[in-house]
């Protein structure tokens, strides 16, 4: 017996090291080395032939770049490259959530928008989607920039309001009066977005397992409150936490509990 685990034993000792060695090239890579593998992951599996082979190598695309927004703070590109991995890979749960975290960072960001349309186009058609309002959409997820990233916009609508005020005082016409309170109204939409959009970053999730029960109470026995599972990708707004159980509200403002190990929250660094 020992000496057939002396014979096994040259094989699995070079083995281990080199896959230590992997390893920590890896998690010694830069970020700038990490974004590079994971896009020429990326690359690698678009031009694989084989399916189940080009799948793996998106899933493993999707590693990498979850691993990027986990380590570094990431911005909307990271994101999506994100979901579009996730989205190759069929994990359409977390594509939805990648694109969603995108846009709460940059409400305009165009690759985000058009993969996020396509993502909810792939989920069952009974199951009640966000209305897509793009305008005022891409206006209210103003309030999610953070403030450091308006302050410039800001500053520049103050001084323009400033002057405008001047003006008015100065001439005192019905021009200058009427076009006075303009840069105003936009300063205060910049700098304090609160005011006119009340919207929560952390009360939207979406749900990342599949087939997921819904019920009438924060109990397994309690009934089951929709005709469906939900399936993974399912967008929903949070109304509150109980002991691992979460209430949600789908698009058409019904609601139901669910697991909490079930979502997951869009909740930006």
């Amino acid at each position: 017996m020992k000496r057939c685990q002396n014979a096994f034993r040259p094989w699995w000792i070079p083995l281990g090291w080199l896959m230590a060695l992997m390893f920590a090239n890896v998690a010694w890579a830069t970020p700038e080395q990490q974004v590079h593998q994971a896009l020429e992951r990326y690359r690698q599996a678009q031009e694989t032939q084989d399916p189940s082979a080009r799948q793996e190598g998106f899933r493993q695309a999707q590693r990498l770049f979850a691993t990027l927004v986990e380590t570094v703070t990431p911005n909307a590109d990271m994101y999506a490259n994100l979901g579009a991995a996730a989205l190759q890979a069929g994990d359409i749960g977390r594509a939805i959530w990648a694109f969603r975290s995108a846009l709460a960072l940059d409400p305009g960001h165009e690759r985000s928008l058009t993969n996020l349309h396509f993502a909810r186009g792939l989920l069952p058609s009974w199951l009640p989607r966000p209305e897509a309002h793009e305008p005022w959409d891409r206006l209210s997820g103003w309030a999610l920039i953070p403030a450091a990233q308006r302050s410039l916009p800001g500053g520049v609508l103050f001084l323009l309001a400033a002057a405008g005020i001047a003006l008015a005082i100065r001439f005192d016409s019905l021009l200058t009066r009427s076009l006075a309170p303009i840069p105003i109204l936009l300063w205060l939409l910049v700098s304090f977005p609160g005011l006119l959009f009340d919207r929560e970053k952390n009360d939207h999730g979406v749900i990342l397992q599949e087939e997921t029960l819904a019920r009438a109470a924060d109990s397994i026995n309690a009934p089951v409150s929709f005709s469906h599972p939900l399936p993974a990708g399912t967008e929903v707004r949070v109304l509150e936490h109980r002991d691992g159980w979460t209430r949600i509200a789908l698009a058409n403002d019904h609601n139901a509990w669910i697991r909490a190990s079930a979502l997951i929250m869009i909740d930006i660094k």
